[in-house]
């Protein structure tokens, strides 16, 4: 016997914003990766380019520059054309940078002119330091706005909810690709040189961009896969996100410097930021200069890559804890606020017990617990930029981790400086009470979050 004609069918969502999420790991994972591997190639470019330690650290600073300059217009981009155009555009953009870092040579050209500024002048020369240093910051303006877009994808693809353990996922994927980069990286090395190991993972951004583009819309409502079921569980009682580049995609400078919640978001995410640079440009230097361990042993990648693992852990726990928060006390600043406050606590006492360790494994496992509790905060500040953001996310989160690259920019090229070529502990010793610091300052910041207080009055949840 058949249902009567009058029953309704009760509809089960389908679960395409998974699909969503897989494509958004992935990406994550190949951003971290591409991150990394001039950290575990650092000596043989030094090797065969003859950098520097302080040269290293303008190198690194050169992308995260880039970066950060540009991260705010990237989500501003996505906001107005839609994540999938910009997404793409960037994996690209990244990609062919990659693979040109694999292609800088050693070489000097003078062209025997210079730039004159009064009694002051500047000898107009190129050579392999100067080459890298713009690939490298070419690579990071490519890169740029690629989270924010992200925040935007899981603002628009998941209920307030389920930001959390989204971003979460997106953040465990993200720090798995640190972890797996050194041993990637050494392995790509030893069969292809540090040039064809760049050169392949150019190629791997390459075939990510050509899957994404054919498959991903920026909205439930364009996915034919996607059931009216699961668009209402997307939703809520919030009216469809407008198609891209319908209405007015920037907020304006006022309505952006009112949100409280932003200025607190800059300043926590420039601390971390500043704090967190250690793990993926100096922490070699460290195990070497203290520890002992070669940068050339299997031990010393997999001592490299594990805080990254411990992150992955520490990323998707923290991100399900700030959603299950929000559902049991009902209240979304709290959800959030809490969870990324206490991360930023624990991260910053185990950095400061890393300055006093007195054994290898000691630091190592501060080290680790450090990444662990760090990034139980860090899936939530940017589902809180998702939260505050509304239909403004991209440019929201954009403006969060500008903030986060002027910290960042700082850390890898103050070390070295500090370090005065004399790396004793003592010296090392200096560096982690400082970066401590910046993760203290960080949890101050998150008592002023709050995620129920979008930009704009007119949207909730």
């Amino acid at each position: 016997m058949g249902l009567p004609a009058d029953l309704p069918l009760v509809q089960k969502p389908t679960r395409v914003r998974f699909g969503v999420l897989g494509f958004a790991c992935g990406l994550s994972l190949l951003t971290y990766l591409d991150r990394v591997c001039i950290m575990r190639a650092k000596e043989d470019i030094q090797g065969e380019l003859h950098f520097n330690d302080h040269q290293m650290g303008l190198i690194f600073s050169a992308f995260i520059l880039g970066y950060a300059l540009f991260e705010m217009p990237g989500g501003w981009m996505g906001d107005l054309w839609g994540s999938r155009r910009v997404l793409t555009r960037i994996v690209l953009c990244w990609s062919a940078f990659t693979a040109l870092t694999g292609t800088v040579v050693a070489f000097t050209w003078d062209s025997g002119r210079q730039l004159g500024f009064g009694d002051w002048a500047v000898p107009l020369v190129l050579n392999g330091f100067v080459l890298m240093l713009l690939v490298r910051f070419l690579f990071g303006v490519g890169e740029a706005g690629a989270y924010p877009n992200l925040t935007r994808v899981t603002r628009d693809w998941f209920p307030f909810h389920e930001r959390g353990l989204a971003q979460g996922s997106i953040w465990m994927s993200a720090r798995l690709g640190g972890a797996l980069a050194p041993l990637a990286i050494g392995l790509l090395t030893g069969l292809l040189g540090w040039r064809g190991a760049f050169w392949v993972l150019g190629l791997l951004g390459c075939a990510w961009a050509a899957l994404f583009v054919r498959w991903f819309r920026d909205r439930p409502e364009d996915m034919p896969a996607c059931n009216d079921a699961e668009r209402a569980l997307v939703r809520g009682d919030n009216a469809p996100q407008p198609v891209a580049g319908e209405g007015h995609a920037w907020p304006g400078f006022r309505l952006l410097a009112s949100s409280l919640s932003l200025w607190a978001m800059c300043v926590a995410s420039a601390s971390v930021c500043f704090g967190w640079y250690f793990y993926p440009t100096w922490q070699p230097k460290y195990l070497k200069d203290v520890h002992g361990f070669n940068y050339d042993s299997r031990w010393s990648e997999v001592l490299t890559g594990l805080p990254f693992l411990c992150g992955a852990v520490g990323s998707l726990i923290g991100g399900g804890l700030s959603d299950r928060l929000v559902r049991a006390t009902g209240s979304k600043r709290w959800g959030r606020s809490l969870v990324g406050c206490a991360g930023f606590v624990g991260a910053g006492t185990c950095v400061f017990a890393t300055g006093l360790a007195t054994s290898a494994w000691q630091a190592v496992a501060l080290l680790c617990l450090a990444f662990l509790v760090n990034d139980l905060a860090i899936p939530v500040i940017w589902a809180a930029s998702a939260d505050v953001g509304g239909r403004y996310a991209g440019t929201v989160a954009g403006a969060m981790n500008m903030a986060g690259g002027v910290g960042a920019i700082l850390s890898p090229a103050l070390i070295p400086y500090v370090l005065q070529d004399d790396p004793t502990p003592e010296r090392w010793r200096l560096i982690f009470f400082g970066l401590a610091g910046s993760w203290f300052l960080g949890a101050v910041a998150w008592v002023f979050i709050d995620a129920s207080k979008p930009l704009s009055p007119k949207e909730e949840g």
